[in-house]
């Protein structure tokens, strides 16, 4: 009996400790217990992505989209087909199969979720390829083309993030500073309940690929005028150090797109064989 109640008197300390836990992971009760084996699946397919296991990946993917299509989830099946794009392009360095996937994703995506637009641009315009990216760009934000990048929403951000890749891609990197320092902007009102006296040099939800990009644009050799390696530096150590912030684009359901700049992370966090994550391949692997 009083082993009974010491167990009854632990319970609400230890429900509190899997409460916190859950909310630092960025999960809450109500989505893991709401969970697909469509989702499921995506997140293997993650999973494996992220530790370079590309057939896993590929094979969770393949399971996830055949759920999607299944359930009629266009979100999952779009998130599906744009993990596949990543693994052709990141672990096989297969273009055309990448490209495809990248399309496919596009064209399964619900209405409003321009995660796999967002993904698609970034890919476009790091291949150079900036007509086509800022075309699908433009096409993708056409219904909000006068919201955006003027609210104080997730998709402002991510919008001025692939316009920045753009002007990036055509020589306009004053133009990508200036869009980049606004994503971070909107981003930090966003997290701060619109407070515009915050300071914007703190990691959180939703500024995290704002300043990995300014980062990466003050580090970039080619950026000349714009060029800052002191910040740049800076801005990159903190983004490492934040370990425990969302990365996951604000996105409500999945962690969208960008496996290469997650790939790049965890090879600079990695100093033990333990943790070594695969080099990418130099000889293509396609079907």
């Amino acid at each position: 009996m009083r082993d009974r109640r010491s167990r009854a008197k632990r319970r609400p300390a230890h429900l509190a400790l899997v409460v916190t836990l859950l909310a630092l992971w960025g999960a809450p009760l109500r989505a893991v217990s709401a969970q697909s084996d469509g989702d499921r699946a995506w997140r293997a397919g993650q999973t494996a992505a992220l530790a370079g296991r590309a057939d896993e990946a590929l094979a969770s993917y393949t399971e996830a989209l055949r759920l999607a299509r299944q359930d009629r989830d266009a979100e999952l099946a779009s998130a599906a087909r744009l993990g596949m794009a990543e693994v052709w392009d990141v672990w096989r360095n297969c273009r055309d199969s990448a490209r495809a996937a990248y399309e496919d994703a596009v064209q399964l995506t619900s209405e409003g979720d321009y995660a796999a637009a967002d993904a698609y641009v970034l890919w476009l315009a790091r291949r150079g390829d900036h007509a086509s990216a800022r075309a699908l760009h433009a096409r993708a934000y056409a219904a909000i083309e006068n919201e955006v990048p003027r609210t104080v929403t997730r998709e402002s951000v991510n919008f001025l993030l692939g316009l920045a890749e753009i002007q990036v891609a055509n020589s306009s990197r004053s133009g990508a500073l200036y869009s980049l320092t606004s994503a971070r902007t909107i981003a930090d009102r966003l997290a701060t309940g619109d407070d515009t006296t915050v300071t914007t040099s703190m990691v959180r939800p939703g500024n995290y690929w704002a300043l990995h990009d300014l980062a990466r644009l003050y580090l970039d050799p080619a950026s000349k005028n714009v060029r800052n390696v002191a910040a740049g530096t800076t801005i990159r150590r903190q983004l490492d150090a934040a370990t425990d912030v969302s990365d996951n684009g604000m996105h409500p359901r999945f962690t969208v797109g960008r496996l290469a700049d997650r790939i790049a992370r965890a090879r600079r966090l990695c100093t033990t064989a333990a943790c070594r994550v695969p080099p990418a391949p130099t000889v293509p692997r396609c079907r």
